[in-house]
């Protein structure tokens, strides 16, 4: 009989191990603090006051809408390396259109989320149709939005002059000290969305499907190159409202605002315990993956580390994370032979 018992189910689930990082990572950063910082003076702990944690979320919200797509990607057996360049053409691209040829902001958007998703097929029916490696084809691709973002904007800025603030400059003001802007709760609702998506359809089924076996999902009757393709369809989707809700955020189109995004991407994801390889991951993992990532940069500020580190720390911190998720696959692995050979 199957043991309902909730605390044996948390012991076992799969993000446990990223989700005790984490909170150890809080608690070692709040008490390095205290101690040599602030001179043991708990209400001038910078880390653990409401509006860092505020600016904290509001920090990752885009990298994580961008997490979220990807986590679909990678747990489907491929990648995109382009989608920072690409939040830089699009971004870009919106505020040429707003400042320079007058296209009010909500038709802006829809033009971008057009051709957002329209670059992504064709990506996507390059990598479906040829079976070249996503890798190298979004490489390519990541060349051809950096050229098209500077021939829009010659290498300036192109601002919005106080245009299309919604996405990015509202917030919802729940106490005096703390607030949460609007990235935040689109963030938040995205991952919602991808949790359900992933664990309770048919669709999410399918992802894991492709990603574990692709050979078993065509016999199982998945037509794997059209959902491949719808995936980087969704990409493109998850794309622009990243690019959308920065250019909002930032008021100005910057050849640089998505510049090393895909680097922070890719780390969160594979953080929050996404196989390279695929068939493994889930949406829950991608956002504590990316809130530790934040956590860590906001943290090393705080405590006056010079950001250089930060890049060391980062890279520690992917490796650390991977051989947690890799041993801790391993002894699921094992867990469930012992309980075949049991059964047997």
């Amino acid at each position: 009989m199957r043991s309902t018992n909730p605390f044996r189910k948390i012991t076992k689930h799969e993000n446990l191990p990223l989700f005790l990082v984490l909170l150890v990572i809080i608690v070692v950063v709040i008490l390095v603090e205290f101690f040599t910082v602030r001179s043991m003076n708990i209400t001038t702990v910078a880390f653990i006051k409401p509006m860092n944690i505020s600016n904290v979320l509001l920090q990752v919200s885009v990298t994580g809408m961008l997490a979220l797509s990807m986590t679909f990607i990678m747990i489907s057996g491929q990648i995109d390396l382009s989608v920072g360049q690409m939040m830089c053409f699009i971004g870009t691209g919106m505020a040429f259109l707003i400042k320079t040829v007058g296209i009010n902001e909500w038709g802006a958007a829809a033009i971008a989320i057009v051709v957002t998703v329209m670059f992504q097929l064709i990506m996507g029916l390059i990598i479906s149709r040829t079976r070249l490696e996503s890798f190298i084809v979004s490489l390519g691709f990541l060349s051809i939005y950096r050229g098209f973002t500077y021939l829009i904007t010659n290498g300036r800025e192109i601002t919005t002059e106080g245009r299309f603030t919604f996405l990015g400059r509202t917030y919802l003001d729940l106490t005096d000290n703390f607030r949460i802007a609007m990235p935040v709760i689109i963030f938040i609702a995205l991952t919602l969305i991808v949790w359900f998506l992933l664990r309770y359809t048919k669709f999410g089924r399918r992802v894991y499907a492709v990603g574990g076996n692709e050979n078993a999902a065509y016999l199982a009757g998945i037509n794997v190159k059209n959902f491949r393709l719808l995936l980087y369809g969704i990409n493109g989707v998850f794309i622009a409202i990243a690019s959308m809700t920065q250019l909002s955020r930032l008021g100005v189109g910057s050849p640089l605002m998505g510049e090393g995004k895909e680097i922070e991407v890719i780390a969160a994801v594979v953080v929050g315990g996404v196989a390279l390889v695929g068939g493994r991951g889930n949406a829950w993992g991608t956002f504590i993956g990316v809130l530790l990532l934040g956590i860590i940069s906001n943290a090393l500020n705080i405590l006056g580390v010079s950001p250089h580190y930060q890049y060391v720390m980062r890279g520690l911190l992917i490796i650390f994370a991977v051989s947690l998720t890799y041993f801790s696959s391993l002894r699921a692995s094992s867990v469930k032979i012992q309980i075949k050979e049991g059964q047997e």
